[in-house]
């Protein structure tokens, strides 16, 4: 083991250390469904085996490593043992085809490629030999394709292409310890670490380049805490030593990769997660393996608490939610509580680009816990939340609350048209600005994101009160124009929700020759009702202007969701458009 104080604080290689000498035989990740439970000493040591072979094949600093597969040790293992040696970590989305894997693969020239031999539905090797034999074929430029690609899973199955992950491991046994030390003293926190990319809602997902110092909670903060600090830090792990948490986001989505980095940094915590999300699996773990905190969307969690299975699994090991990634409205919020018997809950507000930008804490009223609230004390001392937000906030509101603005983050409200910054409580769109701010890899001059002061325009819609509290009201691009009229989404949803006979709702806007676009409902009815448009339009006429009325309706068994857990807007589309679901004409 090497000694810690010799490298740079702050790095991986630096936390992971920290982490082996502290805390060797607490159980760092888990993965129940491949039996994977790997301490933090095995985690390190595997890495440091992991991180020579890469050495050993030629990566250095700054190269970048593509890594694809389900949930297993083994992806945790790979990106930490790229960072090690200064290599950008590319973790990619398990769902893509050919031609977004080919995109990923052309933007991000990657050294190696580590890859599971399944994803989700997906022969990864199979691709693969077809985007070759379409090099081949085409005589194009292949510079961007790396040589060295290493399956899992399919030992014994190698071939003049790919080698098995067991031969990637046995390349470390050549590289002696000085040169891995030699490695991991180059890191320092402002080197990019992860290539994440984008969900793609208006095109190719784009690339953002994160730095480690993008994960803290203040660049001026960086290196070894004070004494007070590291205190804390300690009594703090004492606590959450005994917490399993189950993450349900995959590892190449921010939130995903985040809560690597909050255990890894912030707290000494167990993180369970699942090769990919399925509501019954995820029951089943926070069950078998006691989990007391959920993190994930809102919508990953509604699919749990609404499974017909769900009395089957005893949660009661359950203390409290972290909702992530996507707003919570009161609706899900109220069906969630209904099923879960809580104590606490948290909201958050951020994005790929962004980094964290909000949190907020809400105990609930029904239920006290004195080592809870003492535990977020101890967190709200420490920076790592932002403040409590009372249960009625969220229930007289019919918008997302995603919590108070960070410390070291300013967010100010723009007028979508002008530019000019709003007064409190005035809508506009939500603009960021901070260390944690990341640009896009590459960005077209017509689609640019970022002022010239540094400003980040995320595209959402919301708005500031005088506390720094920040309500998400939508996203700009969802916004429905109708004959010129500007119509919100959100707001008939609102109104679609509040129907007793509707369980869902989402509303798109569809192409209209005459009108440009016409408003469509997307509805999922309770179970045993019986809807109509018909009668949906009545019943929403004395709320809504006549513009805002929906056109069309499409009634679904449930909506589908993207690979992150939030509604498939894509998706959705592609049913109304090609006609699959009950699609209605108003009378």
């Amino acid at each position: 083991m090497i000694n810690k104080s010799s490298l740079s604080g702050d790095t991986i290689p630096y936390m992971l250390q920290k982490r082996a000498a502290d805390y060797p035989h607490d159980v760092a990740y888990s993965y129940p469904a491949a039996d994977q439970h790997y301490t933090w000493l095995m985690v390190w040591e595997e890495v440091r085996l992991l991180a020579k072979s890469f050495i050993q094949l030629g990566v250095k600093k700054g190269d970048s490593i593509v890594i694809i597969m389900p949930g297993r040790a083994e992806m945790i293992i790979s990106m930490f043992a790229a960072a090690c040696v200064g290599a950008i970590i590319v973790p990619l989305n398990t769902y893509s085809k050919k031609q977004e894997l080919e995109h990923y693969l052309k933007d991000s020239r990657p050294a190696a490629i580590v890859m599971g031999a399944q994803g989700q539905h997906v022969h990864y090797p199979t691709i693969m030999q077809e985007i070759i034999v379409d090099l081949h074929k085409d005589g194009v430029d292949q510079h961007w394709f790396p040589k060295h690609i290493f399956v899992l899973e399919e030992e014994g199955k190698a071939n003049e292409l790919f080698q098995p992950y067991s031969d990637l491991r046995l390349l470390g046994a050549a590289v002696d310890e000085q040169s891995f030390l030699t490695a991991c003293d180059m890191n320092v926190s402002s080197d990019p670490l992860i290539l994440l990319y984008t969900s793609g809602t208006l095109g190719l997902p784009k690339g953002v380049l994160r730095s480690t110092a993008s994960f803290l909670l203040a660049v001026e903060n960086a290196g070894k805490p004070k004494k007070s600090i590291a205190m804390l830090m300690k009594i703090s792990d004492r606590f959450t030593r005994h917490f399993s948490v189950l993450n349900l986001l995959p590892l190449y989505h921010l939130g995903g990769f985040g809560t690597l980095f909050a255990s890894l940094k912030t707290y000494n915590i167990r993180m369970v997660m699942l090769s990919h999300f399925n509501p019954i699996n995820a029951l089943s773990a926070v069950e078998k393996e006691k989990c007391k905190v959920l993190i994930g969307t809102p919508y990953m969690i509604q699919q749990m608490v609404l499974s017909p299975k769900r009395e089957e699994y005893n949660l009661k090991s359950l203390l409290g939610v972290a909702f992530t990634s996507a707003a919570v409205n009161n609706t899900i919020l109220q069906k969630i509580m209904k099923g879960l018997n809580l104590y606490f809950f948290m909201v958050s507000y951020g994005s790929s680009e962004a980094g964290a930008v909000a949190n907020g804490t809400c105990f609930v009223n029904r239920r006290q816990n004195i080592i809870l609230y003492l535990l977020y004390k101890l967190l709200r001392h420490l920076n790592l939340l932002n403040g409590l937000i009372q249960y009625k906030e969220f229930e007289k509101g019919s918008y997302s609350i995603g919590g108070r603005v960070d410390k070291v983050v300013e967010v100010k409200i723009l007028n979508p048209e002008t530019g000019e910054t709003l007064p409190p409580h005035e809508h506009g769109e939500i603009a960021i600005r901070s260390h944690r701010v990341m640009r896009y890899t590459s960005e077209t001059n017509d689609r640019a994101s970022m002022t010239a002061d540094g400003w980040y325009r995320s595209g959402d819609l919301g708005f500031l009160d005088e506390r720094k509290h920040l309500t998400i009201t939508g996203r700009l691009h969802r916004t429905i124009i109708r004959g010129g009229e500007k119509i919100s989404p959100v707001e008939i949803e609102n109104v679609l929700l509040r129907h007793k006979d509707v369980e869902d709702a989402f509303v798109i806007g569809i192409p209209d020759e005459l009108y440009g676009e016409q408003v469509c409902a997307c509805i999922v009815a309770k179970q045993g009702a019986t809807l109509s448009d018909s009668v949906l339009k009545n019943d929403l006429a004395p709320y809504l202007s006549t513009f805002k009325l929906p056109r069309y309706y499409v009634f679904l068994p449930v909506f589908p969701l993207s690979p992150t857990g939030k509604i498939s807007v894509a998706e959705i589309k592609s049913l109304v458009l090609n006609g699959i679901g009950e699609l209605r004409r108003n009378a």
